[in-house]
């Protein structure tokens, strides 16, 4: 999620760094041919840089931990998103990691050197204005942006939200960096550049879940506009229907009940055979089952799409499709970056 170029282990290639839903920072290092496979980040002791959940790929299971756990740590660490930078001047690559379950932003410092990392072992808060960073609606995304163009790199974060619900969603909050000396950061609160999404609109006007953003001078005016990507969520006004219209949503409704037995049943075999089973032959009778099920699944599938898009237009329910919008900065036109600590 959110992937950043960055040369992380200075050989003078670009690589990728992003957070995955594995709980894990991951790495494609660059090369003269291309990026190599992506490869989790490991610690000084060889061990995953997770929170305190996280895939495990050995049992093939959700997992916790508290090794990562640092001072201060209270509740759930989901990590789903990084940055790399510099925090502490010494020249290397240290990491900044984005919590899924709580909001929190934490640190990993790279004890190491640029061509050879090496990060401690626990994951510790980072705090803005005294406060550890809570985004509102979690962490979906985190940018390095000069946003107040002082010479000095801010964090920006994009919110998740309620992805599916009514809930809350999220919105993009950007923590000035007011320090101008090591260590190279010092956040203050929380500015909200998109305030956070209450849903509730009849058409898709915004983007509310979900909320990746990146920043640009995109209409070449010499200040930052802001792009945002994520989920918008709107509920059309429903039509008047009349008796018949009425009669027909009740024989649509109807088919779509049918259609999810039918999908309950498949899935009712699917569990009832694996039963009792050991997990490595409780997987291969899981495939070979799907397998035989494929074309009824597939058949079903088809039937309440069908179904549904009759019923849309009569009974418009709940939307939710993923667009980009654009932010455009209408500030005056921004002057040329001041120097580090000068606060024009």
């Amino acid at each position: 999620m959110s992937p950043q170029f960055v040369d992380f282990n200075a050989d003078g290639h670009l690589d990728i760094v992003a957070g995955t839903f594995d709980g894990s920072p991951h790495v494609a290092f660059g090369t003269d041919q291309g990026w190599k496979q992506p490869e989790q980040i490991l610690d000084r002791d060889g061990q995953r840089i997770v929170g305190n959940q996280f895939w495990n790929f050995d049992t093939k299971k959700w997992d916790t931990t508290k090794r990562c756990d640092g001072p201060g740590h209270e509740g759930e660490v989901h990590v789903t998103s990084a940055v790399a930078l510099d925090w502490d001047g010494d020249g290397d690559m240290d990491l900044l990691l984005g919590d899924h379950s709580s909001g929190r932003v934490f640190r990993r410092i790279n004890e190491g050197t640029p061509n050879k990392p090496a990060f401690a072992t626990r994951n510790e808060l980072v705090l803005a204005a005294g406060k550890p960073i809570d985004v509102p609606g979690t962490v979906a995304t985190m940018r390095l942006v000069d946003w107040n163009r002082d010479g000095l790199l801010d964090l920006a974060c994009g919110g998740m939200g309620d992805s599916y619900g009514a809930d809350e969603g999220g919105g993009v909050y950007v923590f000035l960096n007011t320090r101008s000396t090591t260590p190279t950061f010092e956040f203050g609160a929380p500015i909200s550049l998109v305030a956070r999404s209450k849903k509730g609109c009849l058409e898709p006007t915004r983007p509310d879940s979900g909320i990746h953003m990146d920043f640009g001078d995109v209409d070449g005016d010499g200040d930052l506009d802001l792009l945002v990507g994520g989920y918008s969520h709107w509920t059309p006004t429903a039509p008047v229907l009349t008796d018949e219209q009425k009669e027909q949503v009740k024989v649509l409704r109807q088919e779509l009940a049918e259609l999810g037995k039918e999908s309950m049943a498949l899935n009712e075999a699917l569990n009832k055979a694996t039963e009792n089973l050991t997990e490595d032959e409780a997987t291969a009778k899981r495939t070979a089952l799907l397998k035989e099920q494929s074309a009824a699944r597939v058949a079903n599938g088809k039937k309440r799409q069908a179904v549904q898009a009759q019923l849309d237009p009569l009974e418009p329910g709940t939307k939710r499709n993923s667009y980009v919008w654009l932010y455009e900065n209408l500030t005056a036109a921004a002057q040329p970056p001041a120097t580090p600590g000068d606060r024009r």
